[in-house]
């Protein structure tokens, strides 16, 4: 039985729970014969094989951000001494709150699987996963790579980045200290310094460099945006896929994430005035206290210029093949983690204000494209608004402008009405009467082949999700004939997507049944 799977809790936008933590070490054994053994530019790595598969596990990427490094760009990882252990997981990111810290700040490390056989005589094409959880809880290692890396016949990459306030704080101490004035971001730079290690030496692995695969889900698919979007990122992917990570197309400017910032210090004791010095003294615990429920990639002119979708409107931004899509039900989750499970369920007689004052939104024209007659309840209609305005228009939206401009985009729904969802996202919300159906992040396991006793149409979607995911990794082209529907090319003329349901097919009209012509007139999300 694997030691680890995919947890729930690395893709909730804004729910922390602690994450268990691991170790990571060196060795000095004997190398002679050893399948495991790889040559990375640090040196020698010796990992392990599970079920075929070759693992190597808690690889450094860069030097641990502590210290004088704590809110700087990454450096370059030392040199091993000696042969390195990877044969299990470097520690996860700080997260969790003040009280009960999980990780680390030494948590800059990946994992990589590799399908047998032990030679690799042509290269292979490399999936670089970018974990979600809102940027304040997640690691890589929380999902098991072995069975895509096999199904897929790919290398699979996951890895840590810099969450919370140690990944994303903008203060203006910290700006005054970079040669560009910018601030914040810095989980996003160490997704580039993964990304930049693996240019380096996934080829020593059997991997090729100029076939690597950014995908990620939530938080991660906002990374995947955020990365098309950065001009220092330009060269280090060739396909993207970002799925449910379109809930922010507008990000805060540096000024504005500076004055949070600046309100977070003052509450750590370090004020408006305070040097880099006071922030970098502060215990790692406390940088916790005061935390958003999720953090964002900011326009900080260095990293990312401007918004993403200004970005994609503009055609500046790295132009590569791109899958995008959502689940049916996105919204669910959320407003049960905002109402329901708090034992405060959306009220009809509040369902208009309560719309205007959670979503943003004018609250009388939204309720009746979403009259409380159509849904079981409340809290049922106000996620169906929720869903489409956040997620599945604005991916249709930013779709429209990347598709102009990229070799192709491909996107999808995924709706089965009855997910598996053991140690699901819902998993960790107090019992709700919500029906979540299709909820987000629910279509990973599927992605991922990791449902452990699939229904037979489970196993025959996994597999059609699986077999596309690879198809597009091997060749930037998502069709095969393990896909029961051809998947059109995605357009602003024709908007046709795949739906992946019971059939797949390419039939859905997303754009007309989630009322994207009305939500295409609202502002556009800055946050959750």
């Amino acid at each position: 039985m694997k030691k680890y799977r995919r947890k729930a809790i690395g893709w909730t936008i804004a729910v922390t729970v602690p994450l268990m933590a691991a170790g990571c070490g060196g060795s000095d054994s004997s190398t002679v014969g050893d399948p495991n053994l790889v040559q990375t530019a640090q040196g020698q790595a010796r990992g392990i094989t599970v079920n075929g598969v070759h693992e190597y596990l808690g690889l450094p990427y860069a030097a641990p951000p502590v210290g004088a490094l704590r809110w700087k760009a990454p450096v370059a990882a030392a040199q091993y001494s000696g042969v390195y252990d990877a044969s299990h997981a470097g520690s996860e990111c700080v997260q969790g709150t003040a009280p009960a810290m999980a990780g680390s700040e030494d948590c800059l490390y990946m994992n990589i699987y590799v399908p047998g056989p032990t030679t690799v005589t042509t290269p292979l094409p490399v999936l670089f996963w970018i974990h979600g959880g809102g940027f304040i809880n997640g690691s890589g290692i929380a999902t098991d790579g072995s069975a895509l890396a096999v199904k897929s016949n790919a290398i699979v990459v996951t890895f840590n980045y810099r969450l919370n306030a140690l990944g994303f704080l903008a203060h203006p101490a910290l700006a005054a200290e970079d040669p560009n004035g910018a601030a914040g971001n810095y989980g996003v730079m160490d997704q580039v310094a993964a990304l930049t290690w693996v240019q380096k030496n996934i080829g020593a692995f059997g991997g090729d460099p100029k076939n690597v695969t950014i995908f990620g889900d939530s938080a991660g698919g906002h990374s995947v945006y955020v990365q098309l979007a950065s001009p220092g990122s330009a060269g280090l992917f060739a396909k993207a896929v970002a799925q449910s990570g379109d809930f922010s197309r507008v990000q805060a400017t540096l000024a504005q994430a500076e004055t949070s910032g600046t309100t977070l210090a003052n509450g750590w004791g370090c004020g408006s005035a305070a040097s880099a010095d006071c922030l970098r003294q502060l215990p790692a615990a406390a940088t916790l206290q005061g935390n958003p429920n999720a953090w964002y990639a900011i326009v900080d002119g260095k990293v990312l210029p401007t918004s993403t979708s200004q970005a994609f409107a503009a055609g500046t931004f790295n132009r590569v093949p791109l899958i995008s899509g959502f689940t049916q039900n996105e919204g669910t989750f959320f407003v049960a983690a905002a109402f329901d499970a708090q034992g405060n369920p959306v009220q009809a007689a509040n369902y208009t204000n309560t719309i205007a004052g959670y979503l943003g939104v004018p609250g009388a024209s939204t309720a009746a494209l979403y009259p409380l007659a159509q849904y079981s309840s409340p809290s049922q209609a106000l996620a169906a608004a929720l869903a489409d305005y956040r997620f599945v228009c604005t991916a249709l939206q930013d779709g429209d402008n990347l598709a102009r401009f990229s070799p192709a985009v491909y996107m999808y729904r995924f709706s089965d009405p009855a997910p598996y969802n053991v140690g699901g996202l819902t998993s960790i919300l107090p019992p709700t009467t919500l029906d979540y159906g299709t909820f987000h992040s629910s279509d990973l396991d599927y992605w991922w082949q990791l449902i452990p006793t699939p229904t037979a149409n489970q196993a025959t979607l996994s597999d059609a999700m699986t077999a596309a995911l690879s198809a597009f990794a091997h060749s930037g082209n998502p069709n095969t004939g393990s896909t029961v529907a051809n998947w059109p090319a995605y357009t602003s003329a024709t908007r046709q997507i795949l739906d992946f349901g019971y059939p797949v097919s390419n039939t859905y009209d997303a754009y007309s049944a989630h009322n994207c012509s009305y939500w295409y007139g609202q502002p556009p999300s800055q946050h959750l």
